[in-house]
């Protein structure tokens, strides 16, 4: 429990004390706060089942995608546990999570698509087997990616 003191936001998601978690996110807390598990506030609370802090984290924007020391983020965390509406929360807001750092990212990714000359990438791949006949069902497939000026064309 000594560990607990340390991380007053993962304290609060542990014992699903929502007013404790307001009252921490309005003076500043960090959403990203790692426990020495790799494990965030948020983490906490799904890991406990604990659907009304996970909400409230998830309302005020904790990061779903941050892995813990064992390589799972919140998402992953959930599906394990097979709370649906958890789950369903999560998803939306990792979709918004991720629009917003594509959004962010979208300046620079324009300044380097500029950068780079026009091209065409042709990607082929073939999966073959030993076993006869399973060749024939195996997946094959030609990818096509045109890149001009900023704008880029998959077919």
């Amino acid at each position: 429990m000594a560990h607990l003191e340390r991380f007053p936001l993962h304290r609060a998601a542990f014992f699903n004390d929502t007013k404790l978690i307001s009252h921490l996110i309005h003076d500043g807390a960090d959403l990203y706060e790692q426990d020495m598990h790799g494990n965030t506030a948020l983490h906490i609370s799904t890991m406990l089942g604990h659907r009304e802090a996970t909400a409230l984290l998830l309302a005020h924007n904790a990061p779903v995608k941050i892995k813990n020391s064992d390589g799972w983020n919140t998402l992953m965390e959930a599906i394990s546990y097979g709370d649906r509406q958890i789950i369903t929360t999560m998803l939306r807001k990792l979709k918004a999570q991720s629009r917003e750092s594509m959004t962010s990212k979208k300046p620079h990714l324009v300044e380097m698509l500029s950068g780079l000359g026009d091209f065409y990438l042709e990607l082929k791949w073939d999966f073959h087997s030993w076993i006869p006949l399973l060749s024939k069902m195996l997946p094959s497939d030609v990818c096509k990616i045109y890149k001009r000026g900023t704008s880029l064309r998959r077919s």
